[in-house]
């Protein structure tokens, strides 16, 4: 994967994230390109980058909006969505072999896959938080699973707008310098290689 390429593109989702997605917020849901962008990655590139990747990601979206308001707002807390993103490609990680990696279908729903996990690390991470004293969570007054079922909502939301988005990422796959992957044609047994 190329660095110069996917760091820009971390950016910019996260950028289009902040500034332009709230319009699209349906229902208190608002879907997360920076979620399609490194669920992409993780689709294509190497098993290390995509871990630097979504721990890079995971910190940019920790440090995009406070955690906590109230009196001692803003808070921003490093861990929720860095682990979350984590652990979420390691998701996709050990399903990505039966994909079919340029179909945008399948980066939509790698999407919902990664927002899904790294949802449910975000909500048990703040849950277990709350269990101090003088540490609400962010939803306030509900409850931990009310709050994972909004997560699973946004999830289907950021899977559906995966798709367009996925096309897009798709078409311009080239540029991001993904490894090769070598394939074993039906006639003959002749390899060959398949970007």
């Amino acid at each position: 994967m190329k660095w110069i390429v996917a760091i820009p593109a971390l950016f910019l989702a996260l950028i289009l994230d902040v500034s332009f997605m709230p319009v699209f917020e349906l229902a208190g849901l608002t879907p997360h390109l920076v979620v399609v962008v490194v669920a992409f990655a993780a689709m294509h590139a190497e098993a290390s980058e995509v871990g630097w990747f979504a721990l890079l990601a995971g910190l940019l979206l920790d440090l995009s909006e406070p955690s906590l308001s109230g009196p001692r707002a803003p808070l921003y807390l490093i861990g929720p969505s860095t682990l979350g993103m984590f652990f979420g490609v390691h998701a996709i990680l050990s399903i990505r072999g039966v994909l079919i990696r340029r179909n945008p279908f399948s980066v939509g729903a790698m999407a919902l896959v990664l927002s899904l996990t790294s949802g449910l690390f975000w909500t048990a991470w703040w849950a277990l938080r709350s269990w101090y004293p003088d540490s609400p969570p962010p939803w306030g007054e509900g409850s931990a699973l009310h709050e994972f079922g909004m997560q699973f909502l946004g999830s289907i939301f950021t899977g559906a707008v995966g798709i367009p988005i996925g096309w897009f990422l798709l078409y311009f796959s080239g540029s991001w310098g993904f490894p090769s992957v070598l394939a074993r044609g039906r006639q003959g047994g002749q390899a060959r290689i398949v970007r």
